[in-house]
């Protein structure tokens, strides 16, 4: 799992965010890490992906348990003790949008599966199973409890939730995934319901209308939470979302039962949540699972403590006052060198980018695609790497980390690094892409056709420095290499000033107010002008790359910036998620990428990774993207 940074998030190895977070598919530049972990981190394949070719469409399962250390000692004992940088919102999963919520439900709620470091489901509630990856039986455990005298969770819990809830004709209950269980019916060319059917008493069908081979790695089931009908149904037959935000036993999460590794015991708001060890947690009947989880979890107590300042939360973990603490790069260096605490660097799935601004109130020659070339030989991507992230980046090309199996390879360009960098490439290429324009350059300077230095507004966030560092370098390697004066400008509203649109009287019906989609780029999604931006980072989507396609569609629905593609990179998208053969779909998703790569329809920087500090005495968090997905099975090395 992901772990925040800085100030934003829960941090820590044990942070429990809703893959809802985890799949978000904007989040703030500078705290990237914060929006969760929608990713894969093989450590046992190459960049390229080479040596994985999966042609059946079974859903694969973990098959060799976590183990401890063969010298280690596990024993239940202590309290595990992490820091948020602010409360939750709620203990109610269907309405919270915040991560503090999610990791506080988290430690008493498992979810359907977990997804581990192989990239392969790791069933807790239940298990997914395909034939032709477009039908998949949802098979539940036959020892879940709920709490509260809910009796056993069955398919017919879900079932209702689902069709209630999710696929309510009203999104009555506030849920902010209900287009997980929609999709265009082929037959009818209308958006649907995906349809649901219960099977038996713990199973039940989740009939997609096309082929998904990567469907368990998508939000719908992956860590899905679920609600007991006997209290749900009380407030989804009336659609009183009041009375269920209030109710005393989601509140209290009193119907979790056995199904997560700890308990509530209390929530002392603004100060902290405590959770304590649940003795009828299911997993420790389940031997296929290994030693590992037979007697977890291993902590007797969890608590999350708000902290606020950056400070306070670095001083607690120096202390040993707290278990862990999301590190800053900056400080890094100095936790790095200091006794009792372990540093974890795990990569992250969101790509900082600089976004252009190619509608109506931006910089025309941003709608060339010679330009963005261009552009993207100005900005020395590992000095930014190693300087501004202090080496806790990675340099970025394309919409996938290097890392993922789908990277496009030698399909890739390395702009911003080595002969691919520097002031005689970046402005030879601008000159010639700009060449039948009234731009041109006046010795080191690119004027207008009045002969004035070109002047592009870049936003950052206000109040995160390591934005606002970013934005400051890329100012100054433009003005060096590309010969244009950045003007740099803070906000800390960029998303509804400039990234949501409202749509203009008379246009399509489609537009809709506050949608990120500004429809054609001959409007603007804003009234205010804006050029550049590096406010908002864009998941990569490693698990399940097709998810990024919204990016990259003339009408996509995170199309803020008015990008208009030459290439048609949605359609191997499409056809990449259709395809059931592993290695056809990894060409398609290489050529995808290759494209991305080729079109510039952003500037790509860097990936940035989330640096934890914890106490050496806790085993379990691995510099692997996919940590913290076994976090039942952590414990102190001393107990």
């Amino acid at each position: 799992m992901s772990h925040g940074n800085d100030d934003g998030g829960a941090g820590g190895p044990l942070r429990h965010v809703r893959r809802r977070d985890v799949l978000a598919s904007l989040g703030g530049a500078g705290l990237a890490g914060l929006a969760g972990c929608s990713g894969s981190g093989d450590g046992t394949e190459t960049a390229d992906g080479a040596g994985e070719t999966e042609t059946d469409t079974s859903v694969p399962t973990t098959t060799t348990p976590t183990e401890a250390p063969e010298d280690a000692t596990r024993s239940v004992g202590g309290t595990y003790t992490s820091v948020v940088s602010s409360d939750a919102e709620s203990l109610n999963w269907l309405s919270i949008a915040d991560n503090t919520s999610g990791a506080y439900i988290g430690l008493c709620l498992d979810g359907a599966w977990a997804i581990d470091p192989n990239q392969e489901v790791f069933p807790l509630w239940a298990e997914p199973s395909t034939d032709d990856g477009r039908v998949y039986e949802i098979s539940l455990r036959e020892n879940l409890q709920w709490g509260a005298g809910y009796g056993q969770m069955t398919a017919e819990d879900w079932v209702y939730m689902i069709q209630s809830t999710f696929q309510a004709d009203e999104n009555w209950s506030g849920y902010a995934a209900t287009d997980d269980w929609f999709a265009t019916n082929p037959e009818t060319g209308q958006r649907e319901p995906i349809p649901v059917e219960k099977t038996g008493t713990y199973t039940f069908e989740v009939s997609l209308f096309e082929v998904e081979p990567s469907w368990p790695f998508t939000p719908a089931m992956w860590g899905q939470e679920c609600l007991p009908k006997g209290l749900l149904e009380q407030y989804a037959e009336s659609q009183d979302v009041e009375g269920l935000k209030q109710d005393e036993e989601v509140q209290t999460l009193a119907y979790a039962g056995n199904l997560g590794p700890y308990s509530y015991e209390n929530w002392q708001r603004e100060s902290q949540f405590v959770a304590t060890r649940n003795d009828d947690y299911y997993v420790r009947e389940l031997d296929e699972l290994g030693d590992a989880w037979r007697e977890a979890p291993y902590f007797d107590r969890y608590v999350y403590r708000v902290i606020k300042e950056e400070s306070a939360r670095l001083g607690a973990l120096e202390a040993g006052e707290v278990t862990d603490a999301g590190i800053p790069p900056n400080k890094a260096s100095r936790f790095r060198s200091m006794d009792g605490v372990d540093l974890v660097v795990q990569p992250q799935p969101y790509v900082t980018v600089l976004a252009y601004n190619m509608r109506a109130n931006g910089w025309t020659p941003f709608r060339r695609k010679a330009v963005r070339q261009a552009l993207a030989h100005a900005v020395d991507k590992q000095a930014l790497a190693e300087g501004v992230y202090r080496g806790f980046a990675e340099v970025a090309q394309t919409m996938q980390p290097k890392w993922s199996k789908w990277y496009g390879g030698d399909r890739i360009t390395n702009y911003g690094v080595d002969d691919n960098y520097g002031t005689e490439v970046t402005m030879s290429a601008l000159e010639s892409a700009l060449s039948d324009t009234e731009y041109e350059y006046d010795g080191e300077r690119l004027v207008d056709g009045d002969g004035e230095q070109v002047t592009l507004s870049l936003y950052f966030d206000q109040g995160q420095e390591t934005e606002k560092t970013t934005a400051e370098f890329v100012a100054q390697e433009f003005g060096r290499n590309a010969g244009i004066d950045v003007r740099l400008e803070s906000t800390s509203s960029f998303i509804p000033k400039f990234a949501q649109n409202s749509p203009p009287e008379g246009t399509e019906p489609e537009w809709s107010a506050g949608a990120f989609n500004g429809g054609p780029r001959d409007v603007s999604t804003s009234a205010e002008q804006w050029d550049m931006s590096v406010n908002l980072g864009f998941n990569t989507y490693p698990y399940t790359p097709s998810s990024s396609k919204g990016f990259f569609e003339t009408r996509g629905t995170i199309n803020y910036y008015g990008y208009v593609p030459e290439a048609d990179i949605a359609s191997r998208y499409e056809e990449a998620s259709r395809t059931i053969d592993e290695a056809e779909r990894r060409e398609l998703f290489r050529q995808a990428f290759g494209l991305i790569n080729d079109e510039q329809p952003f500037g790509f920087l860097v990936m940035s990774s989330d640096i934890i500090g914890h106490q050496d005495r806790l085993v379990g968090p691995v510099p692997d993207f996919a940590s913290g997905w076994n976090f039942q099975t952590y414990y102190f090395e001393d107990q």
